[in-house]
Order: C-alpha cells, then sequence, then structure tokens
C-alpha cells in the first residue's frame, strides 16, 4: 500500500489535492492510505514517532513548520520518499534541491499539473522498486539499487560506485561497461573518468559536481560547460 501524506494550512487545498490524488491512484488500480495534515507541527510529530510515507504532498507557505523545515527532516529521516510541493511559491525551487524535491507545482495550475506528476513520481517509484546494479563482491552477488549511486569512478580496471549510505563498491570493470549495462537516462557519462548520476546532484560550481552531505566530485574543464547544460535540462524537467 503507498502512504500518502498532504499537507497545507488551507482546508479547501487539502480536499482538492486529496480528491486528485484519489482519482489518479483509483483509475490506476494503486491502493493507497492517505493522510491530510492541516498542521505542519503534527506531520512532525508523526515522523518523528517513526509514521512513514512514500510521497508528501505539501505547501511551503505554512504557520508553524514550514514546508521547506519539512522537507528537511523527510530528507533525513526518510530519504527514499519524494516530496511534490504545492505552492505559489517557485523562487524556493533551487534552495529544495537538495532535499531532492520531486516537483514544483504553482496552486493555480493543480488541476492541470498534479495528475501529471503523480504519473511521473508512480512510474518512478514503481522502477526504483524494480531496478538495480548486480555487483559481485568476492563470492556473493550484491544489488545495488540505481537510487543509491550517487557516481562511479574508473580506478585502473576497475568500476568504483559510490553509493549514499557512503559505501564504496568496485567491480572489474570498465566504465563504458557500466554506463552500457545501467541504460538510463539519468546516468551521464559526465568525464572519461566519471558517470554520475544526475538524480543525486545537489549543486554545481565551476570545477566540479556536489551531491548529498556536500560529497563532491571534480570534472575536467573541458566538460563541466557540457555537464551544466546537462544538468540544467534535467533539472528543468523537475519543475
Amino acid at each position: 500500500m503507498l502512504q500518502i501524506a498532504i499537507c497545507d494550512d488551507e482546508v479547501t487545498n487539502i480536499l482538492k489535492v486529496k480528491e486528485l490524488a484519489e482519482l489518479f491512484f483509483r483509475t490506476h488500480c494503486v491502493e493507497i492510505r492517505i493522510e491530510i495534515y492541516k498542521s505542519s507541527d503534527n506531520l512532525l510529530y508523526d515522523m518523528q514517532d517513526g509514521q512513514y510515507f512514500d510521497l508528501f504532498l505539501l505547501d511551503i507557505e505554512m504557520p508553524e513548520v514550514s514546508g521547506m523545515d519539512l522537507a528537511k527532516t523527510i530528507y533525513r529521516n526518510i530519504p527514499s520518499a519524494r516530496i511534490i510541493f504545492i505552492t505559489s511559491h517557485l523562487e524556493y525551487a533551487i534552495e529544495a534541491y537538495e532535499f531532492s524535491v520531486f516537483r514544483y507545482i504553482p496552486k493555480k495550475l493543480l488541476d492541470d499539473k498534479l495528475l501529471i506528476a503523480l504519473e511521473d513520481f508512480y512510474k518512478l517509484y514503481c522502477l526504483e522498486r524494480d531496478e538495480y546494479y548486480v555487483i559481485q563482491v568476492k563470492n556473493r552477488i550484491e544489488k545495488v539499487a540505481y537510487r543509491e549511486i550517487l557516481y562511479i569512478l574508473k580506478n585502473g580496471k576497475y568500476a568504483v560506485f559510490h553509493l549514499k549510505n557512503g559505501e564504496i563498491k568496485s567491480i572489474r570493470k570498465t566504465l563504458a561497461q557500466v554506463f552500457e549495462e545501467l541504460n538510463k537516462e539519468y546516468f551521464y557519462f559526465a568525464d572519461r573518468g566519471c558517470i554520475v548520476n544526475l538524480a543525486n546532484v545537489v549543486g554545481l560550481n565551476e570545477n566540479g559536481v556536489i551531491f548529498w552531505h556536500n560529497e563532491y566530485i571534480q570534472i575536467s574543464k573541458a566538460n563541466i560547460s557540457e555537464f551544466k547544460s546537462i544538468m540544467l535540462r534535467f533539472w528543468g524537467k523537475q519543475i
């Protein structure tokens, strides 16, 4: 069952979002449980008590705890969850990339945009639960979910996987082999010695790429301009 939280201090907005979410998942034959919160404090308390959600539909400007602060808590405690901001304040978009926000929907476009966002969310939700890369480590086989991969570096004859949890795993394959096997649009061959998971990038500067928890890799100056263009197009699809 898919667990969904809706939080907005305006009741009319909550009811509209709930109606559209129920319509989408009912027509897709998906069993869901929706919890609605008129107080962001109450949602925060439930998360602190261990309540789990797969999807959060949040306003940003709320009394008590803002949607942005909720996103920070969600990022720390439920990193696999997705957040859709339904807001009149799109100026927060760049700041919130750090917290892996999935979509931003202007309230005035709710009817047109929410069903599309839910369609994209559900496709990704299904993919993430089925898609992984198989790594043979010594005498055992391990499955690494695509969403857990930050980047992959070349180290001699090995491809070295750097993961969200800080783990590092090596396999005796070329980066070209690994890239072909991954075969997903959000993996980008950013340099001859580096494959980047665009979905986990939170920032860029003139020298390289910034990931969660301020992890950082350098990209050659010859490639950084092209990478920035690729990254901005990818981010543009998320808004």
